[in-house]
């Protein structure tokens, strides 16, 4: 190949690695868990909160508990009296360092429908089962699905704790199952899940850093489909219990993106690559 074929190949190929590293700031960070950290990571039911923590600072770029944050996350759970067997998930965050009003607001059914989601650097989704999600803010969430798709593009983070039926069934509209996780724009099966948990490689590294103790805890779903998000946990089955993935929603679902120092590297790569053919010319 001649020297300006090469270039011209090379320029080309760094303009695609720029375009996606340009790209990359439309690009969401989503956290799936079947556990119910919001639950457990309160001291009453004397568990740890480095799940909830992991996930919480994953899909809010580590601004979760930032004493002057550029923009908030949006907490959604109801405000109904809590049912026993359930707390109020979002009392858990202040056991993370994410206080209420500095760090997050609340928003319940009746808020959905009007919340700008553009405000906010996440939206975080409560447990069925262990928090106090109801059907009512299921179906807000499901009734804004293509919101929270635009919302992702842009650059917005997700989390979700766990949706079980008929766990929950309580909460979850009695004996109609719903469309569990039906916001998402995949169809993620909610199944039931089995311990012990094991972390993954991808989990046990940064930036989420857990260990199989943070994951044992009783659990309420797994999931039949990844929709190309990463494994962070499987249960003893090898389901996957918790996904995760920095990602675009494109017409088949989740598109994972890759991260801007991968970028960073192929972008130097070729311009060593090119300068060293420039020096043999």
């Amino acid at each position: 190949m001649k020297f300006n074929d090469f270039t011209r190949v090379a320029a080309a190929i760094g303009f695609c690695a720029g375009a996606m590293f340009a790209s990359n700031a439309f690009a969401g960070a989503v956290f799936l868990t079947g556990h119910d950290p919001d639950f457990h990571a309160q001291p009453t039911a004397g568990f740890g909160g480095n799940l909830l923590k992991a996930g919480i600072s994953f899909v809010t770029g580590g601004t979760f508990d930032d004493a002057s944050p550029a923009k908030k996350f949006l907490w959604v759970e109801s405000n109904i009296a809590v049912p026993g067997g359930h707390l109020r998930g979002a009392l858990s965050l202040d056991d993370i360092g994410a206080v209420a009003g500095t760090n997050f607001d609340t928003v319940d059914a009746a808020g959905l429908a009007g919340v700008n989601f553009s405000s906010y650097s996440a939206i975080a989704i409560a447990s069925s089962f262990g928090g106090t999600l109801t059907r009512a803010e299921l179906d807000g969430l499901i009734a804004r699905k293509d919101d929270i798709k635009a919302f992702i593009n842009a650059g917005g983070g997700l989390f979700a704790s766990s949706e079980c039926f008929p766990c929950g069934a309580n909460l979850l509209g009695g004996s109609t199952a719903p469309d569990l996780f039906g916001y998402l724009p995949i169809v993620v099966t909610s199944i039931g899940a089995n311990g012990p948990f094991n972390v993954t490689a991808a989990g046990a590294a940064a930036p989420f850093g857990l260990t199989n103790g943070d994951v044992n805890d009783p659990t309420h779903n797994s999931f039949g489909a990844t929709g190309g998000l990463t494994i962070i946990d499987t249960d003893s089955s090898g389901n996957a219990t918790t996904l995760a993935g920095n990602v675009r929603v494109g017409g088949g679902g989740f598109e994972p993106v890759p991260e801007p120092a991968s970028l960073a590297l192929l972008g130097l790569g070729l311009t060593g690559i090119s300068l060293a053919r420039r020096r043999k010319i």
